[in-house]
């Protein structure tokens, strides 16, 4: 009889809101699939109030069995990782060629290479104007171009001088030894 009751005043608060909401017309066809679906979420709601302390006794017993288990935290399998990991997937599966001149990284280490930032997609045409070099020039041109420069700019050279000018060289040393790093290893 209870569940009746409570059925019934939950069809008429859903028919009420059911009618604020989208009018009268369309609440009246609704009542019988209303009238149902409260029935049924009485009939659960009050099954689940039941055995409520069954179910609470069950949880409890179990997180008391289980406290201790050290299975219970290996149920997520994640973990961080860093490039290397990721280019030791890539290493394993290509057959070791990933990064031993395969054409992503040229030197023997790639990892450090990657963090340098030396890869095979890198613009590097802004190198070139830097060194004053055309593109696709030899290693000896690079490395010539590279001392002459280095020896123009190098700060040691400006120690004396006033402190804009010393700030001037410091910078175009540095973008000097930057593009000879990026030309060089390539």
């Amino acid at each position: 009889m209870i569940i009746v009751t409570i059925t019934f005043i939950l069809t008429l608060v859903i028919f009420f809101l059911i009618s604020i909401f989208l009018g009268v017309e369309r609440a009246l066809p609704a009542i019988p699939a209303v009238f149902m679906t409260a029935l049924v979420l009485s009939f659960f709601g009050a099954v689940f109030l039941h055995f409520l302390p069954v179910i609470l006794i069950i949880m409890l017993v179990y997180y008391l069995i289980n406290k201790n288990n050290p299975k219970r935290n290996t149920r997520f399998y994640y973990k961080r990782y860093s490039e290397k990991d990721f280019e030791d997937i890539f290493r394993q599966h290509s057959n070791g060629s990933y990064g031993r001149g395969s054409g992503y990284y040229r030197e023997e280490n790639s990892y450090q290479n990657y963090q340098r930032g030396y890869t095979a997609f890198e613009d590097k045409t802004k190198y070139f104007k830097i060194l004053g070099l055309t593109e696709g020039a030899t290693q000896d041109e690079i490395k010539r171009a590279y001392r002459e420069l280095a020896k123009k700019h190098h700060p040691d050279k400006y120690a004396n001088a006033a402190q804009d000018i010393r700030e001037l060289h410091e910078k175009k040393f540095k973008e000097i030894n930057e593009a000879y790093e990026k030309l060089h290893h390539s």
